[in-house]
């Protein structure tokens, strides 16, 4: 049963970012799990609980206790303010009016009702914990990912614009395992990722008819997994293991709560 529950932590994403658990030589193993998170503003002067908000789907792959693959498709919608302030300087603003759009390194707090249509690849490699003998009691993690997006919102569609995104993450993690009297497993665990982007909108004052501009940040996500053991809520001689992960993060410069569930099949 241990074996089982840690390998579901290598298999477990995150919002189209990093991986962080304990390993199991030799093990293969897949998982399949749905998350949402919800904006959340403890500081601002506006709602408690934002509009934004994700969702997402991910099918995880590990081979032999070592190396993970994982796939996540999701959609996320930004409305951060109250109210928003336009640059009517830009080629692609409007001043006359509506419709009016941010292209900004910040773009998803400096617009209004952005959809996000969006699909990651990540590879892990999960360290063994004998190779540092002062940290032997947690395991590391390194991945790289790579996510594409496409953005949406009434002004691009007024504006008559194409407006997508590509980015490329390092992941670095950390977990540690908790075995509790009751019929669960939780192995808390930090992800931090680094991310480079570059997104693309169309422009006339280019050749090949688009610009762009780069931006960089670091996501941080603290969770705590519960893995239940079977009969709990799958069948007690099944091989199939229920989980669920509540977490919060730092998602883009504001804080995000989370949930996921899954299922994992050994």
């Amino acid at each position: 049963m241990k074996k089982n529950l840690i390998i579901l932590l290598l298999l477990f994403p995150t919002l189209l970012l990093s991986q962080t658990h304990l390993v199991i030589p030799g093990k293969t193993s897949t998982t399949v799990s749905f998350g949402r998170d919800q904006n959340i503003d403890f500081f601002g002067e506006g709602k408690f609980v934002r509009s934004s908000y994700a969702n997402k789907i991910n099918v995880g792959y590990v081979y032999n206790g070592l190396v993970g693959v994982d796939f996540s498709y999701g959609y996320s919608y930004y409305d951060r303010k109250d109210t928003y302030t336009f640059d009517l300087t830009g080629e692609q603003s409007n001043p006359d009016g509506d419709p009016q759009f941010n292209f900004t390194e910040s773009f998803r707090s400096d617009n209004p009702n952005i959809g996000d249509k969006s699909f990651s690849i990540g590879a892990t490699y999960y360290f063994d914990p004998a190779q540092f003998q002062e940290l032997k009691v947690v395991t590391l993690s390194l991945g790289l990912r790579y996510s594409s997006s496409n953005f949406s919102s009434s002004s691009l569609d007024s504006l008559d614009q194409d407006f997508y995104g590509k980015s490329y993450g390092i992941e670095f993690g950390a977990s540690k395992e908790f075995i509790t009297d009751a019929n669960f497993v939780i192995i808390p665990r930090l992800n931090i990722n680094m991310i480079n982007e570059k997104n693309i909108y169309d422009s006339l004052l280019e050749e090949d008819g688009t610009t762009s501009f780069n931006s960089s940040t670091v996501y941080t996500e603290l969770a705590v997994p519960f893995i239940f053991e079977p009969g709990v809520v799958t069948n007690q001689n099944s091989l199939t293991e229920f989980f669920v992960e509540p977490s919060i993060a730092n998602k883009y410069g504001t804080t995000h709560i989370g949930i996921k569930f899954g299922f994992l099949f050994n």
